[in-house]
């Protein structure tokens, strides 16, 4: 059960139009002054002037998601330069930037929405994998830092959900198919995630702090 909510003043939701971004960002209304779930139209990460439009827009937040949808599934030998520097910014520059800029205020909270291909590596997602991979370990990096400003960055790393991104990459009618494959026979509802993101803000917990957790229903067969 969830103590007495807490309130924050404003949320950022990055990628907040759709999937697990806007099932974060509804999850967590009720706990926020201020929630503000962001389209590509507000911000574009693969666009730095946009990013940095953004960050003078917003120069503080007491909660911060970064997340943004990936590249399509492109043969390595099939990767252009101009894809590289795509999503160069849009998976991991740009969000590097905005946590140089943007100020997370104090007792505040990041969330950042990776994948589960950075502990289990897909060939045909080179340039996500590569990318989230990187990030992930930027956040691990600054964990110590941001918590002596009583700061918490958690990273969730998704498998299988049922989010547009899945829906572009697998097709529609591969949903059933798909779901066969996994150990719990169904691809998960972004809800989950929004409803672990709700119970953390609510319950203030620190401690997952520097940490990634692995929503992925027993897909990775690795220990750690």
């Amino acid at each position: 059960m969830l103590k007495n909510k807490v309130r924050y003043k404003k949320a950022i939701i990055l990628g907040g139009s759709k999937g697990i971004g806007r099932a974060i960002a509804k999850s967590i209304n009720s706990l926020c002054n201020e929630v503000i779930a962001c389209s590509r139209k507000e911000i574009d990460t693969s666009n730095l002037l946009s990013v940095n439009n953004f960050i003078k827009k917003h120069k503080s937040t007491d909660v911060l998601l970064l997340n943004s949808g990936g590249p399509p599934a492109i043969d390595f030998k099939n990767i252009e330069k101009k894809q590289w520097d795509k999503y160069h910014n849009q998976l991991f520059y740009s969000f590097c930037l905005i946590l140089q800029k943007l100020k997370i205020n104090n007792g505040g909270y990041i969330f950042y929405i990776s994948s589960l291909t950075i502990k289990q590596p897909s060939a045909q997602l080179i340039i996500s994998t590569a990318y989230r991979s990187a990030f992930s370990s930027v956040i691990k990096s600054l964990s110590h830092e941001f918590l002596k400003k009583n700061i918490s960055i958690i990273n969730i790393a998704p498998g299988s959900f049922l989010t547009p991104r899945t829906l572009e990459l697998v097709g529609k009618k591969n949903i059933k198919k798909i779901e066969k494959t996994l150990p719990t026979k169904k691809i998960a509802d972004p809800v989950e995630i929004g409803k672990f993101v709700e119970y953390i803000l609510a319950n203030k917990i620190t401690q997952l702090s520097g940490n990634t957790i692995f929503f992925d229903g027993s897909q990775s067969k690795h220990i750690f």
